[in-house]
């Protein structure tokens, strides 16, 4: 149901009043529970760097069946960040949010008991379309929530949650084997009945879809714990015709936006993926022990949460594009000086700088993307370009064996390297500036 113009101006209205609070509890309860949620999502996620090489010994697998598992995770990841954004824009954020947990959650369960490598595939693909719908769903909620004043930064941190979650997945493969470490997987998405109970629906999603009473009453409970005294908005805002999730998407000018969003994903996590889901296998086909190759990756990961914390403080002076695209340029420095490191004390210094900046670069497309979007179609549009970067997901596992036989390691990370140079230039040719203004007035 759409809003009529009345509603269209009530609407409008409530979003004003709505981002003209103060930071209240209920917000700050809303980015905790989120971002717990997020957090372990993301250790799913991360947790097949680690168990990748225990997992292809286990099972006996080829070069090719090991990047395979990967990649079809990745597949499925695709297919559930696209569905689940647009059945968010369709039926809200915090039941398709809700569900998204609970069958990765399963999914994690039913992986612990693989018993050949069919069975780990189909396992591995179901896990990667619950872990994909979270998403875009988390993206539209948190980011509809947050006032403009303080929306980069926060959807950027999100990025130290990534971070985390890598050294939360490698610590417990320390101490767990594969299939315990995904039993834990499962319990963690219990989480999922705590969103549910913790988390309102967006205002502004109700504001779009013409519920504009349950906005109201969604809004009076943010009202409610502002400061006494607190002044009237004094926000101005457009209002938007929407069309539908996907049409929203190549309307006019949106057609651009869309088309710089997927382009961003598509060759980061391509080049990213590239790098991450192969690092510690590699570090143990060059003789490390597994042990040993899943401390050295989580070392080098743990640089992130510096990157992410600068990228932070200066997506909100600077501005997204420069932020992003000099991050981008500047891990692919990174990228290439690790490939052409020769000793293994010069690979781990450029590695721990190369996550420096790709956390830095990560943080930036976080802030970003949902800011594309106009709100009837922001889980759609934030689903459609993870979905993207999926693809990129997938294509980056399968390619990196290839290239390293015919290229060898310095080949294979100048082409990874590339990848992160072209993201750069497709935000600084085609993208927009978004920092410090009201979602509804980016659409444009």
């Amino acid at each position: 149901m759409r809003p009529s113009t009345t509603g269209r101006t009530d609407g409008a209205a409530l979003v004003a009043r709505l981002e003209g609070l103060p930071f209240t509890k209920l917000h700050k309860r809303i980015v905790a529970i989120v971002a717990t949620a997020y957090l372990v999502d993301a250790a799913d996620v991360a947790i097949l760097t680690f168990v990748l090489a225990p997992i292809s010994a286990e099972f006996h697998l080829s070069a090719l069946q090991t990047g395979s598992v990967a990649s079809l995770a990745f597949v499925g990841m695709a297919i559930g960040s696209a569905g689940a954004g647009w059945l968010s824009d369709r039926f809200g954020r915090r039941p398709i949010f809700t569900m998204s947990m609970l069958l990765w959650g399963f999914a994690s369960l039913l992986t612990a008991f693989a018993f050949n490598y069919e069975s780990l595939l189909a396992c591995r693909f179901l896990t990667g379309i619950g872990m994909g719908a979270e998403l875009p769903c988390a993206v539209a909620l948190i980011s509809e929530y947050l006032p403009a004043r303080r929306r980069g930064a926060y959807l950027g941190s999100a990025q130290i949650l990534v971070v985390l979650s890598f050294l939360i997945a490698g610590g417990a493969t320390l101490v767990l084997d594969w299939r315990l470490a995904f039993v834990l997987m499962f319990v963690l998405s219990m989480f999922a009945f705590v969103v549910r109970r913790g988390v309102p629906e967006s205002v502004r999603w109700q504001v779009a879809r013409g519920r504009i009473d349950h906005a109201r009453a969604t809004l009076a409970r943010f009202e409610a714990l502002a400061p006494a005294g607190t002044p009237p908005a004094t926000v101005e805002l457009k209002t938007p015709t929407a069309h539908g999730p996907l049409r929203d998407l190549f309307t006019g000018a949106q057609r651009r936006r869309t088309a710089t969003a997927w382009a961003m994903w598509f060759f980061q996590l391509l080049a990213q993926y590239g790098i991450n889901i192969w690092i510690a296998k590699l570090l143990v086909d060059h003789g490390a022990s597994v042990a040993k190759s899943i401390g050295t990756t989580m070392f080098m990961l743990a640089w992130g949460i510096p990157g992410t914390l600068i990228a932070c403080y200066l997506l909100e002076r600077l501005g997204r594009r420069p932020v992003y695209a000099g991050a981008a340029v500047l891990t692919s420095a990174a990228a290439l000086w690790y490939g052409l490191a020769s000793s293994s004390t010069w690979a781990l210094v450029a590695g721990c700088v190369m996550n420096v900046f790709l956390a830095a670069m990560t943080a930036g497309v976080n802030a970003y993307t949902p800011e594309l979007f106009s709100t009837g179609a922001r889980a759609t549009g934030a689903g459609t370009a993870s979905a993207a970067g999926r693809i990129g997901s997938v294509i980056g596992p399968l390619v990196v064996p290839a290239v390293l036989v015919a290229w060898g390691f310095t080949g294979t990370f100048l082409v990874l390297a590339l990848c992160f140079l072209v993201a750069a230039a497709v935000v600084l040719l085609f993208g927009r500036e978004t920092r410090g203004e009201v979602l509804e007035n980016l659409t444009e």
